[in-house]
């Protein structure tokens, strides 16, 4: 029995099955295109580092999002050179060890006005100093034909940002090329190259699972089209030397739409899994959604996006932040048709079975109700009437991993000694799975 059976199954228990969908969230005040997001834990908010607005006129503009009240907030400063087609990397650098000021949010490259007017500058925002820079000594080495691209894909892994593909409309080439940036490194020498991808393409949908980065669909540039791929890549970035190898195609070709990666030790219910969050086949989009199992190397479809759209942000937003729609992966803005048709419209898919909004107002009351929440390090767990029996309480922390755990028929848990901080409950019983969340504080 494949782990997609299995969901389904765990999804039925928990009593949503196929009712859970994409939820909308609250709209932005902004209307961007071809940009990405980034939550950033030091502040518990979301950061967009500027997007095109229309057909050749791109905003630097930075705004924030708050996931605890859903509110937006224009932070006040701009990128200081305004870029579409980009991808949000949070690191950890030495900007200002004596401040504390040592996170921030990387942008490589990037197209401003109209194309082929592209960069190869690398740009930071530095959330808690709320200031944005340009790293002159370390420009984006990456080339198709000679000349600089756009649309290359960039992720994170052990503090390590991978950078691989793009093209060039002025010389009509798509890069293979594949490149690893250390922030710790000396001024000068931060960017390494690897090895090439088997087949070249810009827009790459990246995700990591396991120390192993997919790079899945895409498209390649040919006499002033793009044409998307299916074709399914990775490399493993513990011995990248090895090179990538193929895996199993996508379902369909896809291009410029964000995925989501879990480790297969996660402690949600998508562990060893990749979500890809719509469809984009140029100039198009749908609301297609896959899903993709790594041990079993197979695809499957996802529930679909209520909005058709490409060219948006991703982001994981986690429990740790509060507020509606966490632990959750969120999609904000992008484009249907036309650049110039832009969305503020954002959805979220919860990536555990049952989070709290739905234990609020599931029928029959809630399967466990914690008290006093927040706590100070005590709390007692009361089991609804939905938890039949015998049930075994697992209460994890921000990072998935198990605090504590165990069985009762008497209806109540007591935790303590707990740190400071948000924790999820995952309650099993014969009526199926829940989850709660909670608070310590001190």
């Amino acid at each position: 029995m494949n782990k997609f059976a299995v969901l389904l199954a765990c999804f039925t228990l928990a009593g949503i099955a196929a009712g859970q969908a994409w939820q909308n969230g609250p709209e932005s005040p902004f209307a961007y295109t071809r940009f990405d997001g980034e939550y950033f834990p030091g502040t518990a908010k979301v950061y967009f580092l500027g997007g095109r607005v229309g057909d050749s006129t791109t905003l630097g503009d930075i705004y924030s999002y708050t996931p605890l009240t859903g509110e937006y907030a224009d932070v006040g400063v701009n990128m200081p050179i305004a870029v579409s087609n980009y991808d949000v990397c949070l690191l950890c650098d030495s900007h200002d060890l004596t401040n504390g000021d040592t996170f921030g949010l990387y942008i490589v490259g990037g197209r401003y006005d109209a194309a082929p007017n592209y960069i190869d500058s690398v740009q930071v925002y530095y959330p808690r100093s709320d200031t944005a820079e340009i790293l002159h000594t370390d420009a984006f080495p990456g080339r198709a034909g000679d000349s600089v691209t756009v649309a290359p894909s960039a992720i994170v892994h052990d503090n390590l940002m991978y950078v691989m593909g793009g093209f060039s409309q002025a010389t009509g080439v798509t890069s293979s090329q594949t490149w690893s940036f250390d922030p710790l490194a000396t001024a000068g020498t931060r960017w390494s190259r690897l090895e090439d991808m088997p087949l070249a393409r810009a827009y790459p949908i990246v995700a990591i699972v396991d120390s192993f980065l997919f790079s899945c669909g895409g498209d390649t540039w040919s006499s002033s089209w793009l044409y998307p791929r299916s074709q399914v890549q990775r490399l493993n970035l513990n011995d990248t030397a090895a090179g990538w190898t193929l895996v199993a195609n996508m379902p369909d070709s896809n291009s410029q739409v964000r995925a989501f990666g879990f480790d297969s030790d996660d402690s949600g219910y998508f562990a060893g899994d990749i979500i890809i969050a719509g469809r984009g086949v140029w100039p198009d989009e749908s609301t297609n959604c896959y899903i993709y199992e790594v041990e079993s190397d197979s695809w499957d479809s996802f529930p679909r996006l209520a909005q058709r759209r490409r060219n948006h942000a991703g982001v994981y937003i986690p429990a740790e932040a509060g507020g509606t729609g966490v632990p959750g992966i969120w999609v904000f803005g992008g484009r249907q048709t036309y650049d110039t048709n832009r969305l503020r419209v954002s959805e979220y898919y919860i990536t555990y079975a049952v989070g709290a909004e739905e234990n609020a107002s599931s029928p029959g009351g809630r399967g466990a109700t914690v008290t006093p929440n927040p706590s100070r390090g005590l709390a007692t767990i009361r089991l609804g009437p939905r938890a039949a029996g015998e049930a075994k309480l697992t209460v994890y922390d921000v990072l998935g991993k198990a605090v504590c755990s165990g069985r009762s028929d008497r209806g109540t848990f007591v935790v303590r000694g707990l740190a400071a901080g948000t924790y999820v409950i995952r309650l099993k019983s014969e009526n199926g799975t829940e989850e709660t969340k909670f608070v310590v504080t001190k």
